[in-house]
């Protein structure tokens, strides 16, 4: 986030929520054989669904991620653009839209030419459990890039997808670009629900997220397809202390049962509550994650040796082996559809 808001204590005490102090973590092996940090794994943001998120830059000075849900629509947390320095909201001129970005290469970079933002949001309200359910905005860019970035579908979160994502049927995915690897996309899955909140408005989760973070989509894999079902805004505690993700739900904006200005603003857009799309022929940007299927056949065990030195020969016979495995069809294509297999094994 760009900014520690106020004390959360005593908003948050009726939902079983502390105050968020920081949000510390260990190191793991990332799937590429490099450290990650907290839990995450560096993924490859040239590679759909990752190419779909980017990097929102702000003035030259920060940044936040958000999310392509069109071609040239992106959502964010509204506080992401305030300018507390001098107390204003940023203009659309100082604000940029990166997707692709991986260290210094990104695919594709627009410029933003508007924003519509929660008509209630009050930055200087702080970060209360209300301020975070105003906490959304729709940037539209000057150039229609997502068409070579593809961008998300989205859903709406249902008491019967929780349940398929408790009994693993599902996936929560969340990707962006955390303060400490501001330059990389990491992306941390398996997640835990740890509930809703506001009516279901609000979901809390358990991947973890810190500064940065703000804007990044809840991403669902569910039934071959990935969407974008919630947007993070907020950082908690548990009552026990365990660090959480708040997320603002995409019930938000639906036309059945959403905010009216929210479901105005994205109804507005061409985002669809349905699959995203991924990159058009021709992108920089992968529209099969061979790079991810790879790093995750290493991380199983079903390929020897890094993700980078892999054939497509070697990928397809272990595909054939880990869908065996899982009694998968056997025929040792690289899709979406088994991307999202192999994060749910490697979730496990």
């Amino acid at each position: 986030m760009t900014k520690p808001f106020a004390d959360l204590r005593a908003a948050l005490k009726t939902l079983g929520f502390a105050i968020l102090l920081c949000l510390a973590g260990g190191q793991a092996l990332a799937l590429d054989g490099s450290i990650a940090t907290a839990g995450r794994v560096e993924i490859n943001a040239m590679e759909y669904p990752w190419s779909a998120v980017g990097r929102v830059n702000t003035g030259g000075r920060g940044h936040c991620t958000g999310f392509l849900v069109s071609e040239r629509h992106v959502i964010t947390a509204a506080h992401c653009l305030f300018n507390p320095t001098v107390g204003r909201w940023r203009a659309p001129i100082e604000l940029h839209f990166i997707a692709g970005y991986q260290r210094d290469r990104f695919i594709l970079h627009s410029k933003v030419a508007s924003y519509r933002r929660a008509e209630t949001f009050n930055y200087a309200d702080g970060a209360t459990i209300q301020s975070a359910l105003r906490d959304w905005a729709i940037l539209t860019l000057e150039k229609p890039i997502g068409f070579k970035a593809g961008w998300l579908g989205l859903k709406k979160l249902d008491s019967l997808m929780m349940s398929r994502v408790k009994a693993g049927d599902a996936l929560l995915v969340q990707a962006g670009y955390r303060r400490d690897r501001a330059h990389v996309m990491t992306a941390g899955w398996g997640c835990a629900f740890g509930g809703f909140g506001r009516g279901g408005r609000l979901i809390t989760h358990d991947c973890n997220v810190i500064k940065g973070d703000s804007g990044s989509p809840l991403i669902l894999f569910a039934d071959g397809g990935f969407y974008a079902i919630g947007l993070h805004v907020i950082d908690l505690r548990s009552a026990q202390e365990e660090p959480l993700a708040g997320v603002l739900s995409f019930s938000l904006f639906h036309p059945d049962g959403g905010r009216r200005d929210a479901a105005s603003a994205l109804s507005s857009t061409s985002a669809r509550w349905a699959m995203g799309k991924p990159p058009g022929q021709g992108s920089e940007a992968a529209i099969v994650p061979l790079r991810t299927i790879d790093s995750l056949l290493v991380n199983l065990g079903y390929l020897p040796g890094r993700a980078e030195q892999q054939s497509q020969e070697a990928r397809v016979q272990a595909l054939k082996r880990f869908q065996k495995d899982r009694g998968l069809p056997g025929d040792g294509r690289a899709s979406l559809e088994v991307l999202g297999k192999l994060l749910l094994a490697a979730a496990r």
